[in-house]
């Protein structure tokens, strides 16, 4: 059902490239559209962790699952567990050769890869949306900032948490969680620094903070200190010390080599986490639908890129699939809404757990 039906993708992270990438293989005229004006304009973030049944299943129907299984990071799947007051490890999970289902791959590699298998001019870059101009039976009107307008059939907003696609669904925005990532990387780390990092990702909990560390490719290391604290708090402690001379603070208590770990990173950059409701959902709406972290924000816990890039590959299948295309959205938004609620109370409640301030 190809056939003269025109899509726009806002977005152009995993979520929109991977059901851009899916469609364009069954013959869609597609195009994603990106409000950063160039790939380098922001940071990409850290790895990324693509499990078997999710973002190794979309890759797989996108024709990719080859190429990622020889550019992933097999050897990076470990994890462990240490005393935020002795930096002792307390859990080391070592995982077996034939279990290691779920390789690392820097964000940045795997958008390159999803790009490397779109036409020529697919992504448009610096195109932020401004508003929609809703077709009640026609196609729908993008406006975006720099000028431009262009007519779909189907508009997808895969713009994330901040979504302005979302809007046109519902009015429900993103809550702060109360918990703030601040992000620092370390390019260099020294053998000590590696070695309390380990082969994978690191985590330390102490009360109302938290340290993580996750190795990336080129050997660098992303470091998380996390903390629960209200935002006119944080503002406070910036203003009177700086904001990486405040975090580094924050952490004199710790141990000496969490400590060395903090003190290790470049500038850190403040990451306040949100969310969406545990039950949110929208109203069908003819041409219009959403999926990744637009259509289900959710903290932090591992699952966020693989149920975006799931709900990526189950709407361009829904689409390809459907003998209208009415029934294609309506299909995916039910299996991608009833998915997320069956995850989010767990993720929501799990994410405060690592913060209570009485553990």
């Amino acid at each position: 059902m190809s056939d003269k039906l025109t899509i726009a993708i806002v977005g152009g992270g995993p979520a929109g490239l991977t059901a851009a990438v899916i469609l364009q293989r069954h013959g869609f005229n597609v195009t994603v559209f990106e409000d950063e004006p160039t790939d380098a304009a922001r940071s990409q973030g850290g790895s990324l962790d693509l499990h078997a049944d999710s973002g190794q299943a979309a890759l797989r129907r996108a024709g990719l699952l080859e190429q990622f299984i020889s550019i992933a990071r097999h050897e990076d799947q470990e994890s462990r567990m240490l005393n935020y007051l002795t930096g002792d490890i307390e859990v080391d999970r070592f995982t077996p050769e034939g279990e290691m289902d779920k390789p690392e791959i820097d964000r940045g590699e795997l958008k390159n890869l999803l790009l490397s298998a779109l036409l020529p001019q697919t992504l448009q870059w610096n195109h932020k949306l401004h508003y929609v101009d809703y077709g009640q039976q026609k196609a729908h009107g993008l406006v975006f900032r720099n000028g431009r307008r262009y007519e779909a059939d189907i508009v997808i907003g895969a713009d994330g948490a901040w979504s302005r696609v979302r809007r046109y669904l519902t009015p429900v925005r993103p809550v702060y969680t109360g918990i703030t990532f601040f992000e620092g990387w370390i390019d260099h780390p020294s053998d000590q620094i590696n070695s309390i990092a380990g082969n994978g990702t690191a985590f330390s909990f102490g009360g109302a903070q938290a340290l993580v560390t996750q190795r990336n490719g080129g050997g660098r290391i992303c470091v998380y200190a996390a903390m629960k604290r209200a935002p006119d708090v944080i503002d406070q402690h910036i203003a009177s010390s700086g904001l990486t001379a405040w975090v580094r603070d924050s952490y004199r208590d710790w141990a000496a080599s969490l400590q060395l770990v903090v003190n290790a990173t470049g500038d850190y950059v403040r990451r306040p986490i949100y969310s969406l409701p545990a039950d949110f959902g929208w109203a069908p709406r003819p041409g219009i639908t959403l999926i990744g972290d637009a259509a289900h924000l959710m903290p932090p816990v591992g699952v966020g890129v693989n149920l975006a890039m799931l709900d990526a590959s189950d709407l361009a299948l829904a689409l390809c699939e459907a003998s209208h295309p009415q029934n294609g959205l309506r299909s995916a938004e039910t299996l991608i809404m009833e998915r997320a609620r069956d995850m989010m109370p767990d993720a929501i409640a799990g994410f405060q757990n690592w913060f209570d301030d009485k553990a």
